[in-house]
């Protein structure tokens, strides 16, 4: 049975935090190389992974090389889901879920997803979906051009966070750890190293189209065929 989803509305109150308590992301450089992080409110990680058509690899705390988990076919992208206070959290080294509209639609019915990708060239997204509809996507480098259904509708969180809106953009040194306020201030779970080391992370290997073809013309013998 479905965990009653929650997640924000733009009426809710949210989380006090400001991208100067997230600098442990340059400092820590665990995911400078880039990440996704995919928040799925009121569902259990077992019923991420049912919803993604996930295939369980094991069970581990964390590392940076889940990718190289045993277990993991051709074509398969690699996901760490992990149960948080109201959530699940999907960790993802550098990720495909967040500029996946089809697979963050999948995961938000009757629910809310909030997703943030980076990848190491600092090509970024974060974006708010509920039950299926796309409502806020932008760019942290450059947060005053959103799209979305309402794209307004997290204007008072993202300035709280430290967001300009008015088509200024994000200093590079500070987009990422303001995107992560605006998580926490959304979610009311904290983004903190040791939220991420302390969790267990169940390894879910997902088919990827865009993996597959990669792979098809850098192919590697070690992985077992896809199916």
């Amino acid at each position: 049975m479905e965990t009653p989803p929650s997640g924000p509305t733009a009426s809710q109150p949210t989380a006090q935090t400001t991208d100067g308590d997230h600098g442990w992301f340059e400092t820590n450089g665990e995911l400078t190389g880039g990440f996704c992080l995919t928040w799925i409110a009121g569902t259990a990680p077992g019923q991420v992974m049912q919803k993604l058509g996930g295939r369980r690899l094991g069970t581990t705390g964390w590392g940076p090389d889940w990718a190289s988990f045993s277990g993991r076919r051709r074509g398969e992208a690699v996901m760490a889901v992990a149960a948080m206070s109201g959530w699940s959290l999907v960790v993802e080294d550098n990720g495909i879920l967040g500029l996946r509209d089809d697979l963050l639609e999948r995961l938000s019915t009757r629910t809310t997803v909030v997703s943030h990708y980076r990848n190491v060239e600092q090509d970024s997204r974060f974006a708010l979906v509920k039950n299926g509809d796309i409502q806020v996507a932008f760019d942290p480098y450059d947060p005053g051009d959103r799209t979305g259904s309402h794209p307004d509708m997290l204007l008072a969180a993202m300035r709280a966070a430290g967001f300009a809106t008015d088509g200024q953009g994000s200093d590079d040194a500070d987009a990422t750890e303001l995107a992560f306020a605006l998580t926490e201030r959304l979610t009311r779970v904290p983004m903190t190293t040791a939220l991420l080391h302390a969790a267990t992370y169940i390894v879910t290997a997902v088919y990827d189209a865009d993996t597959a073809a990669w792979e098809q013309e850098n192919p590697d013998p070690g992985l077992q065929p896809a199916g």
